[in-house]
């Protein structure tokens, strides 16, 4: 068994849990307690050095939080050998991509996503007082916490790519976010701030719902192009602003002297950068008011409690064409989603309070964000016992930990789409009071 020693602690390397371009990230026991923690290795060289400062920096400030109460990922340490610098974190579960995928992308049910929508946005809010971008919020970055105690309990990971506002706002077209969420005024070179982890996560509340991306573009091009089919062109004061406009859009001057855009054809995209646009949507939204009419449900279900998920479905799809905003100026900022009657529940609570659907709303929430008897907060004279390499080996066999991935490869969700592509008004859906 391989060990790396801090000036702190001594770790036993057990596993590689996964491994991308950042590098890798191996599952630890720390000698002293029997802990578990996942530390993620980078080595240092003249490319990511300065990503590797800018990552300390940023969990240095974070950690001064309450990681538990925020929702975000515990840091403990960072150290380095030779060239290769070693980041310490707390060992959580399965990221929410790997959990879609172990239910076979499912649908998630709607109580379920306004549990982890609720705690990611407390995250972000954290994050805005603190002046923090996340850059990169995506289902793989948002893990499980513990699912036997705490069902959808989530905290969000990996501020690799993370940012403090007030240093990159001036920077011209940067290269952030993954693709399939990536916000508007990334994608047209606009001014950008912390709004664009919001257009992130409306992509996340729709891909947990259908079990599929949103908009699954494989380049800029496709990824504008599905936008602009399902929400319409940005407005002309957008495009005008533009600086990459140019690359997807074409414009001219109308009779009255006003600046016309449309998006270019797919042909033209094709002749003027030789790459060819492909269809890789499994659902094809005409509108985002669209996902309602994707509800179907059971006869056997009482109607007040169909009511009461329909009600539910409607009031998240006007939280997420909130967040799905061409311009982030007019874009729902993490507190004012917190405020929400999607996440405060009011309109259950007005309309639908003595359904069983409202009861278990409700029972989700608490279940999740309960307050956490962690190692963190236990009375000291329970860590030992708790903590013990036996019982912490025990405990994790049995809940499956060390599922920690930063990284996917969409190959498997890209090939074979052909005939499963469909007009939205064809799909059916049933996942009332589902798993």
């Amino acid at each position: 068994m391989a060990l790396l020693q801090s000036k702190t602690a001594c770790y036993h390397i057990s596993e590689e849990l996964g491994s991308g371009s950042f590098g890798k990230v191996l599952k630890a026991q720390k000698k002293e307690t029997g802990q578990l923690v996942a530390i993620k290795v980078i080595k240092n060289d003249l490319i990511r050095s300065r990503v590797i400062q800018n990552e300390i920096k940023l969990l240095n400030l974070i950690s001064q939080v309450d990681p538990d109460t925020f929702h975000l990922v515990r840091f403990f340490e960072h150290f380095y050998v030779q060239d290769i610098f070693y980041f310490v974190f707390e060992l959580l579960q399965q990221n929410l991509y790997d959990y879609q995928k172990g239910i076979q992308f499912a649908p998630v049910p709607i109580r379920h996503i306004r549990t982890i929508t609720t705690q990611v946005l407390e995250a972000l809010s954290k994050l805005k007082e603190l002046s923090i971008i996340h850059s990169d919020l995506k289902p793989e970055n948002i893990v499980l916490v513990d699912q036997v105690r705490y069902l959808f309990r989530v905290k969000v990971i990996d501020f690799g790519s993370a940012s403090i506002l007030s240093e990159v706002k001036d920077v011209k077209e940067p290269y952030i976010q993954s693709r399939y969420y990536r916000a508007p005024e990334i994608l047209l070179g606009l001014p950008f701030c912390e709004k664009l982890d919001m257009w992130s996560l409306g992509c996340i509340i729709a891909e947990l719902h259908f079990g599929y991306p949103l908009y699954p573009g494989r380049n800029e091009y496709d990824q504008i192009r599905y936008i602009c089919e399902t929400q319409g062109l940005p407005d002309n004061y957008l495009l005008s602003a533009a600086s990459k406009a140019q690359f997807f859009f074409k414009n001219k001057v109308d009779t009255q002297r006003r600046i016309q855009w449309r998006i270019k054809t797919k042909e033209e995209y094709e002749v003027a950068t030789k790459v060819k646009p492909v269809e890789n949507r499994k659902y094809i939204l005409k509108s985002i008011d669209q996902v309602e009419s994707m509800y179907t449900t059971k006869s056997c279900y009482p109607k007040s409690e169909v009511l009461a998920e329909c009600s539910d479905l409607r009031s998240m799809v006007q939280l997420m064409r909130r967040m799905l905003t061409w311009d982030s100026n007019k874009r729902i900022n993490p507190i004012a989603a917190m405020k929400h009657p999607f996440i405060s529940l009011k309109h259950l609570k007005v309309d639908h309070k003595y359904t069983k659907y409202y009861q278990l709303s409700m029972q989700c929430q608490y279940d999740a964000t309960r307050e956490q008897m962690s190692y963190y907060n236990m009375p000291p004279e329970r860590r030992h016992g708790l903590w013990s390499p036996k019982y912490y080996q025990a405990h994790s066999e049995a809940q499956h930990l060390g599922q920690l991935k930063n990284q996917r490869s969409y190959e498997g969700r890209e090939k074979g789409l052909g005939d499963q592509t469909c007009l939205l008004t064809a799909v059916s859906r049933i996942h009332f009071l589902g798993k």
